[in-house]
């Protein structure tokens, strides 16, 4: 039976305008096979009828707490969430449109439950919405992590990893701030190991328009930069493969690259070198 001072799991879930969605999220939560958990829902200044859909929904069920906050983004919204509310050993954010799979808790509780040197618990991701797939990580040692993020932010960790690297950064409020908080936590455990449950899902939802595909190349390029003066020492560290970045995948798809490639083969062979993270971004 759950102690509902005490929950081992506190889910942190931020909604903005995801009236369409927050109930099927919290069905999800509520349909978990782990049963000592909290749900911390935040409203960051929805402007649809969230509100009210989400305590109609909760209304009698003590595990979950309503909170509202002017809208102040994503960041702020976890970051109040999980330091002022939250009383679980463990966090999982959760967005207000996506979705767990029934024995997600349970199977990541186990994995940090039984290894103190696992400090990220994460599953197999799929997508749907728009479009449908699966998400194949590439690879979860430094060098590709710093490349390209491998974790979503649905994956479960300590809450005392969260204090001890302060939580989400707000310089990293208008993108990729969850990449930005698992270096934060990967670099505060040098040692520290990322595990995967091996029956646990999580349905990432493809919207048609949403934060993150509404981010120019213009505001990407200054939040990679952001995130390299957030961590230069540790970037400093490693040498990335050029290819295994966001930027060439993007630029090698494009039509000037292929035919590029097609008219220069007979002459040369196009050949990459390992270079930093920063070279390679900014010089």
């Amino acid at each position: 039976m759950m102690n509902s001072f005490f929950p081992t799991v506190s889910l942190i879930i931020p909604c903005y305008n995801n009236e369409k969605y927050i109930k099927k999220t919290l069905t999800s939560v509520k349909e978990q096979t782990y049963s000592s958990w909290e749900c911390i829902i935040i409203n960051d200044g929805s402007t649809d009828n969230s509100e009210e859909t989400i305590l109609n929904y909760i209304e009698g069920d003590p595990r979950f707490t309503y909170k509202y906050q002017e809208n102040q983004g994503v960041c702020t919204a976890r970051n109040s969430a999980i330091k002022n509310f939250s009383k679980g050993k463990y966090i999982l954010c959760l967005d207000g449109d996506d979705l767990i799979s029934k024995n997600f808790i349970d199977e990541t509780v186990e994995i940090l439950e039984s290894n103190t040197n696992v400090i990220i618990a994460t599953s197999k991701i799929q997508f749907f919405g728009r479009s449908r797939g699966n998400f194949k990580v590439a690879s979860y040692d430094m060098a590709t992590l710093l490349a390209e993020n491998q974790l979503v932010i649905t994956s479960l960790f300590r809450k005392d990893d969260f204090d001890k690297v302060g939580g989400f950064n707000n310089n990293m409020s208008e993108g990729l701030e969850d990449w930005d908080f698992w270096i934060s936590i990967l670099k505060n455990n040098p040692s520290g190991q990322i595990k995967n449950a091996p029956n646990a899902c999580f349905y990432y939802r493809l919207l048609n328009v949403s934060r993150n595909n509404q981010i120019t190349e213009d505001k990407e390029k200054r939040l990679r930069y952001q995130l390299w003066e957030n961590h230069k020492e540790l970037f400093s560290l490693y040498f990335v493969d050029p290819t295994k970045s966001f930027e060439f995948r993007k630029y090698s798809n494009s039509i000037e690259y292929k035919l590029g490639k097609i008219i220069l083969a007979p002459v040369r062979k196009l050949k990459f070198h390992f270079v930093s993270f920063n070279e390679f971004l900014f010089n």
